[in-house]
């Protein structure tokens, strides 16, 4: 017991100090909230997600860059969106894993393995998978600089020989209609049981009640954005949508600038859309129509959370959407300390809803209020912005906030480092 309620002290300074920027945490493991166990996925069968055959080079690297092995020999991250890398991992820049990251990445480029697949699909991730890695590697500096090059100007090669025109980027398949088409969740909320998941078929609509958020001054999601692991490699959108439909949205809008205490109506939802982003093979990032993840809040007027998560695998083996209802992840975001270079067990993960609920409160905490202040990019709690000052918030468009999120991209010192990597074609 005394463990459990020094755990759960250690839980609530944390999240209330997770404004402060990642690379000031002390180098100690994120406690997270309501840990569960999960079952380890199959060994090396398990990874036959680029091709059928395991042992086919493009599963190879995909195994080698996101395999993590626990202490019993239980392998974890075939099934994971994000790869199992924390800020303070050894992992891949170190012994063993190193050595044979090299060589796999050395053997892709030399027999020129980006011919062994054709199709835009799996390219598409596979870019998208090596390139989580590489940020990964860019943003420390400080630890096996050698290492980190050696390892930086590979997948640098591989990611620019896989890259796609903008027009087949642009052709990948809209997941999300394909997984509203297949009618597996509702609509809408059933009022009369609000904890079902659902999936909106008019999020993406123009003139629908679901209306774009943006921010004078950068990203409207800055935390995710800017934040590892996510870097500005994905365009994360946040939508509203009021019950009195399209116009009560904006007028819900507008009332967030407006107002000293805008009030979210009961039935009112928001919606954070993480949607890829991919590099062209012109070096330039374009939006791609894939989307990763989408979380939902209903307020009714407690809040009801659902995340769905990419499944890349179920994606590459024909299911169109590959979106699945996620219940746990292993905590990466606003998370240190690398679980399997630890003596804990490295099967803990962070249940939904109960880690959604740390951050989306209402402030000062009243869980479940229903609030508008749970509503971060408004409040702006616990994640302030720059001064402390007031968001300025507008009704946008899709491509607009995803404009947005590329500029900061091109700013930061991830693409700054892979710019110079990457080789440009000539004119």
């Amino acid at each position: 017991m005394l463990k459990k309620t020094i755990i759960l002290a250690i839980l609530i300074l944390s999240l209330l100090s997770c404004a402060k920027p990642l690379q000031q945490f002390l180098p100690e493991r994120t406690i997270t909230p309501q840990i569960v166990a999960t079952s380890p996925t199959e060994t090396v069968s398990g990874w036959s997600v680029y091709h059928p055959d395991p042992e086919h080079l493009w599963n190879r690297v995909f195994r080698q860059l996101y395999r993590r092995t626990a202490p019993g020999g239980e392998e974890y991250g075939t099934d994971e969106l994000d790869p199992l890398l924390w800020f303070d991992t050894t992992y891949l820049l170190t012994g063993p894993s190193y050595k044979q990251a090299k060589q796999v990445l050395d053997e892709f480029l030399s027999t020129h393995a980006e011919n062994l697949i054709h199709e835009p699909l799996p390219r598409a991730m596979f870019q998208r998978d090596l390139w989580a890695v590489f940020d990964w590697l860019a943003w420390q500096t400080e630890s096996f600089p050698g290492e980190r090059q050696e390892l930086e100007r590979r997948l640098t090669q591989i990611m620019q020989r896989v890259a796609l025109s903008k027009e087949e980027i642009l052709s990948l398949p809209d997941n999300y209609a394909l997984a509203v088409k297949t009618k597996s969740y509702p609509e809408n909320v059933d009022a009369g049981s609000p904890d079902t998941a659902f999936l909106p078929a008019d999020l993406f609509q123009p003139e629908s009640a679901w209306v774009p958020m943006g921010r004078e001054g950068g990203p409207i999601a800055q935390t995710h954005t800017e934040s590892f692991p996510f870097f500005g490699r994905s365009a994360f959108l946040v939508f509203v949508r009021s019950p009195a439909g399209r116009e009560g949205t904006l007028d819900f809008i507008e009332s967030l600038n407006t107002e000293t205490d805008p009030v979210t109506a009961i039935g009112s939802d928001v919606a954070l859309v993480r949607r890829m982003l991919l590099i062209d093979d012109q070096g330039e990032i374009v939006l791609s129509p894939l989307v990763e993840t989408i979380q939902l809040r209903h307020f009714s007027p407690a809040q009801s959370f659902h995340e769905f998560e990419l499944d890349r695998a179920r994606l590459l083996d024909g299911h169109a959407d590959g979106l699945v209802l996620n219940k746990d992840f292993f905590m990466l975001f606003m998370s240190h300390g690398d679980l399997f270079e630890s003596p804990d067990i490295p099967d803990e993960r962070a249940a939904i809803p109960q880690i959604c609920k740390a951050c989306h409160f209402e402030y000062p905490p009243i869980p479940n209020s229903g609030n508008t202040m749970s509503i971060i990019s408004y409040s702006r709690q616990p994640f302030s912005l720059p001064d402390n000052e007031s968001p300025v918030l507008f009704a946008t468009t899709l491509m607009r906030e995803a404009q947005t999120v590329i500029e900061w991209k091109h700013h930061h010192m991830t693409w700054k480092t892979l710019e110079k990597l990457w080789e440009r074609p000539s004119r």
